[in-house]
């Protein structure tokens, strides 16, 4: 459904800018539902696997080769499809995952299909029973938007789990729970377009002089904004008119298309390089606002816009309890260290304390019997060291004499002069812990898997925040006392552009063991100045490192900092015998001298396709 390169009319305003997508309507879903029953229809199930509570995984053997089904049923990012993502998946799985393993291990798939013309798809998969008996299982995924699905049934239909059960709370129409009888979403009161006719079409359309894509929409079952919309875009660039006639013309060809399963599946990137939509077939009014990219599939066209949506998803769900947390000890920190600073403020009070202490002391004979207030003479030094006088009204404190006044006074004072030290104290350790959980949270937005949340959340458990075992003065220990740093990741490494080897810390814990117990004493170690980071460690072997090796590991700590959007970035550097660890101090934090400063534009280093370690 390519139009032809000869036509140069330009393109209209197209539907990138209304931000609609194609996404799975009805042509998605069937053409999904004929390709997997090509290519999966023998497969048995080897594994099951849930790597966020929305997707399922489904790693299948063939007699040809091995794939992987990828079913999500969320609400973002709805689909099933052959995927190549390989997620991490947690170490112990959620209920649903569990039942699925139970009953569809070893099972073999005989059927895949579209329920109607719905966006619904039934996976039949043939299995054996807890008697050894011979039975079906169906998978059936509802593609619906908010409203998508994850059911898995019996042969007959009744309901043996599901990803999001639909009680009467949520849905008065339509109930979804396990030991009920599934059944179908409310049917729309549309045609099937498939069975239209011309006749019918014109009869449809006959008083309408203007077609658009929202009229095809509400009249037939099974489309999306975008395809609707490109069917009236064929026909005004062809017959210059969107009338019945002319709409038919592209609606008959387009439905000719799907129906012999003819497609042109295609991954629509955007101006910023980024996968924005995907299609079954070549979209003209994308053209000249993004670009087409074929796929040889139409499962490769969805994984490579679903792909990264999904990864997005799974990170927010993976740290999404942790961010908060933070988030809520940073609040906590702000409005503390706020308080601290009026109140220290208030402490500024007590050399006028001093001051009418000591005038009263020092004019004490002047009150006599019931005076309250007196005017003294005051000597004030002023800026060129020169002593001139002024005269002060002082008073006593009600129910005081003069004595008793002075004493109070002297008190306040003191405690004021108390209070400023230790609350300067408290001051100073809540902006050290501020950029403690900071330097956390850098951390978290770098995660990437389930272990290294679990890292970080070891480290808030180590600080305290977290409820466990494990604290900042004992932490966890071997039987001969040591402390134990098997259960630390091994950091990221990289190469220069000249192959030196490069260290990245991933999180607190990592750049402590990176620094303390990995690097040689004679290492350059690098951090972005007085801001959030990861310790990064260039190997030197024993050779001192070119200036262009010393500018690249520099760039590299910019990158993996809070300041990686920055244009211009200070990052100091020194050797690791510089760099000191102050006891009793929290993971990560560290103090060093001797050290020089590069200012830097970060630098991505896996723009160089180096190997990460996992």
């Amino acid at each position: 459904m390519k139009p032809d390169q000869d036509d140069k009319r330009p393109v209209r305003k197209n539907f990138i800018e209304k931000g609609e997508k194609m996404g799975f309507d009805g042509f998605t879903v069937r053409a999904t539902a004929y390709e997997l029953e090509k290519e999966t229809v023998g497969c048995r199930v080897e594994k099951v696997l849930q790597p966020s509570k929305d997707e399922i995984y489904l790693q299948l053997h063939g007699e040809k080769e091995n794939l992987k089904l990828a079913v999500n049923g969320g609400a973002s990012s709805p689909r099933i499809g052959i995927t190549v993502q390989n997620p991490e998946n947690p170490k112990v799985p959620p209920m649903f995952c569990m039942l699925l393993r139970k009953h569809l291990t070893g099972a073999r798939i005989t059927h895949v299909s579209q329920t109607g013309f719905e966006r619904v798809i039934e996976i039949v998969f043939e299995t054996y029973d807890e008697m050894g008996f011979r039975t079906n299982r169906r998978l059936i995924t509802e593609i619906m938007g908010r409203y998508s699905n994850i059911i898995l049934c019996k042969d007959d239909g009744i309901i043996i789990s599901i990803l999001r059960p639909v009680d009467f709370t949520t849905s008065s129409k339509r109930q979804l729970l396990p030991g009920m009888k599934y059944e179908m979403p409310p049917q729309q009161e549309k045609t099937n377009p498939f069975t239209e006719t011309e006749s019918g079409f014109l009869s449809k359309t006959a008083d309408m002089e203007v077609l658009t894509g929202k009229t095809l929409m509400n009249m037939y079952s099974g489309f999306s904004p975008v395809t609707a919309g490109e069917i009236i875009y064929r026909a005004e660039r062809k017959y210059g008119k969107a009338d019945g006639r002319a709409v038919w013309g592209e609606f008959e060809a387009f439905l000719k298309n799907a129906e012999n399963h003819n497609y042109t599946p295609v991954v629509i990137i955007g101006k910023e390089g980024k996968a924005i939509d995907f299609s079954l077939f070549y979209i003209t009014e994308y053209e000249g606002a993004a670009e087409l990219i074929p796929t040889s599939s139409i499962s490769e066209a969805q994984d490579r816009f679903f792909g990264e949506r999904e990864a997005k998803e799974r990170e927010r769900q993976l740290t999404g309890s942790t961010e908060k947390l933070l988030k809520n000890i940073e609040n906590r920190l702000i409005k503390k260290i706020a308080l601290q600073n009026k109140e220290l403020q208030d402490t500024a009070k007590k050399d006028d304390f001093k001051r009418r202490a000591d005038l009263i002391t020092a004019n004490m004979y002047l009150f006599k019997g019931k005076e309250r207030k007196i005017k003294v003479t005051e000597y004030v030094i002023g800026e060129d060291g020169e002593y001139s006088e002024t005269e002060t009204e002082i008073e006593l404190e009600k129910g005081l004499n003069a004595s008793q006044t002075a004493q109070k006074l002297y008190k306040k004072y003191t405690k004021a002069k108390n209070a400023e030290k230790e609350i300067t104290k408290q001051i100073e350790l809540g902006q050290t812990e501020l950029e403690y959980v900071k330097s956390v949270t850098d951390a978290l937005s770098r995660v990437s898997g389930q272990s290294e949340l679990e890292e970080i959340r070891k480290e808030l458990e180590i600080s305290g925040y977290i409820a466990g075992k494990e604290k900042l003065s004992g932490q966890t220990k071997k039987k001969n006392g040591q402390k134990d740093k098997s259960s630390v990741s091994s950091p990221l490494r990289f190469k220069t552009p000249a192959g030196t080897e490069l260290l990245v810390g991933r999180n607190n814990l990592q750049n402590d063991y990176l620094t303390f117990r990995i690097a040689d004493k004679n290492d350059y170690w690098f951090h972005v100045k007085n801001m959030p980071g990861s310790h990064t460690v260039l190997v030197c072997n024993g050779t001192e490192p070119s200036q262009d090796d010393l500018e690249f590991a520099a760039e590299v700590a910019a990158y993996y900092s809070k300041m990686s959007d920055s244009d211009k970035v200070q990052v100091d550097y020194t050797k690791i015998r510089n760099v000191k660890k102050p006891s009793g101090s929290r993971p990560g934090y560290v103090i060093y001298d001797r050290y020089s400063t590069a200012t830097v534009k970060p630098f991505n280093p896996e723009t160089l396709k180096t190997e990460r370690e996992k």
